[in-house]
């Protein structure tokens, strides 16, 4: 896992073998990540995040009106958010570089989930037993003291087998405490980590224990910002999150971004994302960021899934294919893409996190889950470590 190799000497390669947001990785074969020096707006953003120069941001309305922008809002970094009007926001991010009062400037990318929608196909979550999660119960049911936070579309706070579990959250998108979903992703990606288990109502999560941190980030439509994102995960990691789970990316570096990932990682988080769902081998972030725990989908004969993102640079694989689990409004209901299978690693980690204690370092947990993985086929090439296994977690 070259990506957390690089910030912890814990973690070597063993192996050297998308979408709503980018996704950021920890491949022990990957190079040191850097953003590409052709500005591309991939996501059509009409925002700009600047950081400028130390003190010069007396001077961040001025500089932005020159620009044809407005200052929109100022992250915990200092750095704002500024608004384009009536141009190309790579137009002005170039102006904004060449500008002496500017430290960096940078696209705030939009990201977009990572399902691929999908008819019920399944009545049961063949996912549970392939990655031994009944077994690892015998051990390990989770606890309480963990919170997995869903950095995503937010989660139905009234759903019958989440509603018991969901602590305080966040809506970025709007600026409130109001975290339910309007569009029913991050409600699914819930319920595969941990919805109530044990309990005759519905499906079963990884975790029967950890409790639910709903952070908004993303729209009713499934996109949002890196700057709602980056502050999401702040947010997250300052409020108790022991894991971060992102079902989202895109393609595009963003140093921001990746402050936001070293400062969860640094307050203990364990930070997984989705690795894409292009069918090819196309760097996606967050899931490439350094202390990202990458994750492609698998189908339920260990197989890759068709449309899964995959090569070395991706960390882990979980079953993300035809997932049976929560449904915005209640009851049930089937996705596919590397977003279902992010949220699988997730609550794997909240077991870990329970088998060791919440005061053990993020890369005991991450060197835990990804040395314990079946080595299926395509480990190696699609993948570094293999299809995550809960049972081997707890226990080896």
């Amino acid at each position: 896992m070259a990506k957390f190799n690089k910030l912890s000497g814990a973690f070597v390669a063993v192996a050297l073998t998308v979408s709503l947001l980018p996704a950021a990785s920890v491949s022990a074969a990957q190079a040191d990540v850097k953003p590409a020096k052709k500005i591309e707006n991939v996501t059509g953003t009409d925002q700009i995040i600047v950081k400028f120069a130390a003190g010069k941001s007396d001077v961040a309305q001025a500089v932005a009106a020159a620009h044809g922008a407005d200052v929109k809002k100022t992250l915990s970094t200092g750095a704002k958010v500024l608004k384009v009007k009536g141009k190309k926001a790579e137009d002005v991010l170039a102006q904004l570089q060449a500008d002496a009062s500017v430290e960096f400037a940078e696209l705030d990318h939009i990201y977009t989930i990572d399902y691929t929608p999908n008819d019920p196909s399944y009545g049961s979550q063949y996912h549970l037993p392939k990655i031994q999660a009944p077994q690892a119960w015998d051990y390990n049911q989770g606890s309480t003291a963990v919170k997995i936070a869903i950095v995503d579309t937010g989660v139905d706070l009234s759903h019958p087998d989440l509603s018991s579990k969901i602590v305080a959250g966040y809506n970025f998108v709007s600026g409130t405490t109001n975290a339910n979903d309007d569009h029913g992703h991050g409600t699914h990606c819930a319920g595969i980590a941990t919805a109530s288990t044990n309990n005759s109502t519905n499906g079963a999560g990884v975790d029967w224990n950890a409790r639910i941190m709903p952070v908004k980030v993303l729209n009713s439509a499934g996109s949002g910002y890196t700057s709602d994102i980056e502050a999401g995960v702040r947010w997250a990691a300052d409020n108790g999150a022991k894991v971060i789970s992102m079902s989202l990316g895109g393609g595009a570096y963003s140093s921001t971004f990746q402050s936001a990932i070293t400062y969860a990682w640094g307050k203990g988080a364990v930070i997984v994302a989705a690795a894409g769902n292009n069918g090819n081998t196309t760097v996606q972030y967050p899931a490439n960021y350094n202390d990202v725990l990458s994750v492609a989908a698998t189908t339920s004969t260990d197989a890759k899934a068709s449309f899964s993102t995959y090569g070395t640079w991706v960390d882990i694989a979980a079953p993300g294919n035809a997932i049976y689990s929560t449904a915005k409004g209640g009851g049930m209901t089937t996705m596919s893409g590397t977003s279902m299978a992010t949220p699988v690693v997730a609550g794997v980690a909240g077991l870990v996190w329970n088998r060791f204690g919440t005061s053990a370092s993020p890369a005991t947990i991450v060197n835990k889950i990804t040395s314990t993985a079946d080595a299926i086929a395509g480990t190696g090439s699609y993948w570094i470590y293999g299809r995550v296994n809960a049972y081997k977690a707890v226990t080896m």
